[in-house]
């Protein structure tokens, strides 16, 4: 803790970096996994624009006004997501 003058006490250093694990919150598994499928589904289907809603747990791909799809999972989302690409046409 410092002093009132700003001064560390005796063999402490200032912080120089700053990360989650400083702050108390470690990376979470889960949520790296739903980043990774977001960025997979971003790329796969540049078109649409792919979200994940944490409240209603649910996958979502918009395209425009008109296009909306909706996946409980990734795999349903993308497979879904596959099945309008390959009805619409060229």
């Amino acid at each position: 803790m410092c002093s009132a003058t700003g001064d560390l006490p005796p063999g402490r250093a200032p912080a120089t970096r700053v990360d989650r694990v400083t702050f108390g919150r470690a990376p979470d598994p889960v949520w790296e996994a739903r980043w990774v499928w977001l960025h997979r589904l971003r790329r796969e289907f540049p078109g649409w624009i792919a979200l994940f809603d944490p409240f209603a747990s649910v996958w979502v791909a918009v395209r425009g006004r008109q296009g909306y799809v909706t996946g409980a999972t990734a795999y349903e989302l993308r497979d879904r997501l596959d099945a309008v690409r390959r009805s619409t046409l060229p």
